[in-house]
């Protein structure tokens, strides 16, 4: 077994008690076991960063490459191990840009699409008593007091259960940046035959979105274009262009 093989068995943990007690010796007095052993750290350091198939055959290739150094001249391996070493770290650099960019760019679509649903559910004019909570809701909603409305729809809700206000309750969430309890309203309704079932839909997968649940958001998209073709037809096809 050379020292590539020996070194791969010994990362791999494949090597026995007396084989591996070897291993770490050279490791402390072989300057060319020390180098194979600190590329192949590098190797698989960058190899669980990056998720991506395409860097993976990349890096699996070079290993390939490596492997088969044992023709050249000592000198001429340590300069490819150089080069080689220069490699993975690009590789590294690279994985962890684009795994940046994937985790980002969910958040930005969030940004992009997100923007505060408008109150056409009622207009704010005054009537009887329960109109008049109602209207002093979505007063509040209107006038960008989203924590006043939070507490006037969940006090309707606490009087009568109303898809529609609870919609609005969840926006009112959202609009306070309180993604998470925002969704558990709106996961509620998205499976419910109502008003804003379409807006339901939307909003949930941009917080899908926003949380980087790229399989829960392209789900709810594509609900959402069987439930209302129209809505916001050319967003959608957009953003699920972007999605795996």
């Amino acid at each position: 077994m050379n020292k590539e093989e020996l070194i791969q068995q010994y990362i791999a943990n494949r090597l026995s008690d007396v084989e591996k007690a070897n291993v770490e010796a050279l490791l402390t007095t072989d300057a060319e076991m020390q180098e194979l052993y600190e590329t192949h750290q590098e190797m698989a350091t960058a190899f669980q960063l990056s998720n991506d198939r395409t860097l993976k055959k990349d890096l699996q290739a070079l290993d390939a490459t490596i492997s088969s150094t044992d023709k050249l001249n000592k000198q001429g391996k340590r300069n490819f191990n150089v080069l080689y070493r220069v490699a993975i770290a690009a590789i590294f650099i690279v994985g962890a840009f684009f795994m940046l960019n994937q985790y980002l760019g969910k958040d930005t679509m969030f940004e992009t699409y997100f923007e505060v649903c408008p109150n056409t559910y009622l207009p704010v004019t005054r009537g009887n008593s329960k109109q008049e909570a109602t209207f002093e809701a979505f007063k509040a909603y209107e006038s960008n007091d989203f924590a006043q409305a939070e507490t006037a729809f969940k006090t309707i809700l606490a009087g009568e259960e109303n898809r529609n206000i609870r919609f609005y309750y969840a926006m009112s969430m959202l609009n306070q940046e309180k993604t998470d309890l925002a969704l558990n309203e709106l996961n509620t309704l998205t499976s419910q035959t109502f008003d804003y079932q379409a807006e339901a839909l939307w909003y949930a997968a941009l917080i899908h979105l926003k949380n980087n649940n790229t399989t829960a958001a392209k789900h709810l998209l594509e609900k959402l274009q069987k439930v209302n073709p129209a809505y916001k037809s050319e967003a959608i096809q957009s953003i699920l262009s972007q999605l795996p």
